[in-house]
């Protein structure tokens, strides 16, 4: 039988239900447009992050291409610095580029981020931290050149690396290891022969010479010594200013020490060594006090003293003291001197066999140079002194004897 009861409960439900579907339709359709405004939205903020990361990146590539690169600027910088600064700019740059893959890098793109990088790179090639400080405080003078004349930004890059010094201790050589350097006779290597193991032998005896006349000298310094010139020396007196310091040091000239400048002495330059001129086209070059092939001129370069020379060529001071402390660690090696023989071991060792001869402290002060006293006992301080062990080891044998 025919219920009008579930009938009516059907036709609510089915009433209820077509009235709820328009709603639920609506409702779907403005989420849907919800969702459609949102989308278009974020993807209009995405585009306007991208437009702005894109200006960014090229005003910034327009920043770049204007700014001058590290090696270009590197010049200007250099004006108006000593020779020994500007050198120093110079490596510092060349070590960058390296580290760079041998690409220049504009200035304004030296950040932060890239010198940790380049500073993480020195070390882990062993570098030591004074040297990698010099880089340092080099490149960042280049920088605030740049950024003096606004050229770049000054985002402080160098901010938190090192720049300072470590302290190292100055170590000469003994007298004994002074006798044994001077008794050497400079084999090239003594794997080489032919040519390339005489250029070799030319370039140590070279080295050795210039060593023992800065020990002779009173421990002139490297820098000093090469740019010594004739006019300096008069009445067997070598007068000549340091570069570091402006004090003038005079020198008494020795038999040991007129027996190198003659082994060198030439009418072609000023300068007393070779170490900051080279001849091209003669039988000597002279840079490497040695005799080398003959250049185009068939050997028909001028003749001073029974050596055919061509015509000088200037050599950078760093290039020079480069092959210089090369030549002096395999002379070490073949003396069996365990110290890093450096071009300032010379000057460390006669301040330390001066001291322990007994010279007066102001003796020694003059003699190196310094403007006082107060800088030598610096300078002596620094140096391996073995006086203090000895006297130690006297007083304990007087006061237990064995």
């Amino acid at each position: 039988m025919f219920k009008i009861s579930s009938y009516l409960t059907r036709a609510g439900f089915i009433g209820k239900q077509s009235t709820e579907q328009p709603e639920a339709d609506k409702a779907g359709k403005v989420s849907k447009a919800e969702k459609t405004s949102q989308s278009e939205k974020v993807g209009k903020a995405d585009n306007a992050k991208r437009a702005d990361k894109a200006d960014k990146a090229e005003r910034m590539s327009k920043a770049q291409r204007c700014s001058p690169t590290l090696s270009s600027f590197v010049h200007a910088a250099a004006r108006g610095v000593s020779r020994s600064t500007a050198d120093n700019y110079r490596t510092a740059v060349r070590s960058f580029v390296r580290f760079n893959g041998g690409r220049d890098i504009p200035l304004s793109a030296l950040n932060a981020d890239t010198v940790r990088a380049y500073e993480r790179w020195l070390q882990d090639r062993g570098v030591c931290p004074n040297t990698s400080s010099c880089y340092m405080r080099s490149l960042r003078a280049i920088h605030n050149k740049a950024a003096s004349k606004r050229l770049v930004k000054d985002r402080k890059p160098f901010k938190g690396v090192f720049t300072g010094n470590s302290p190292t201790v100055k170590r000469g050589i003994t007298a004994g290891e002074l006798r044994r350097l001077k008794s050497l006779s400079p084999a090239g290597g003594g794997a080489e022969d032919g040519e390339t193991g005489r250029k070799r032998a030319a370039v140590e005896a070279a080295a050795l010479d210039f060593f023992l006349f800065s020990f002779y000298a009173m421990g002139m310094p490297f820098a000093d010594l090469a740019d010594l010139r004739r006019p300096q020396v008069r009445d067997g007196v070598l007068t000549y200013r340091r570069r570091k310091t402006g004090r003038q040091v005079r020198v008494t000239l020795e038999p040991c020490m007129l027996d190198i400048l003659d082994k060198y002495a030439t009418r072609e330059s000023d300068y007393l060594f070779p170490i900051l001129y080279k001849v091209k086209g003669g039988e000597k070059d002279r840079t490497k006090g040695g005799e080398t092939d003959k250049g185009k001129d068939g050997g028909k370069g001028r003749t001073t003293g029974g050596t055919k020379l061509g015509n000088p060529a200037e050599v950078s001071y760093s290039s020079a003291l480069n092959r210089y402390n090369r030549a002096l660690k395999t002379l070490a090696r073949e003396a069996g001197i365990a110290v890093n023989l450096t071009s300032y071991v010379a000057r460390h060792s006669w301040a330390s066999i001066a001291y322990e001869g007994n010279v007066d402290l102001p003796v020694i002060s003059k003699a190196l140079g310094h403007t006082d006293t107060k800088t030598t006992l610096i300078y002596i301080g620094e140096i391996n002194d073995t006086r203090p062990a000895s006297a130690n080891r006297k007083l304990l044998e007087e006061v237990f004897p064995s």
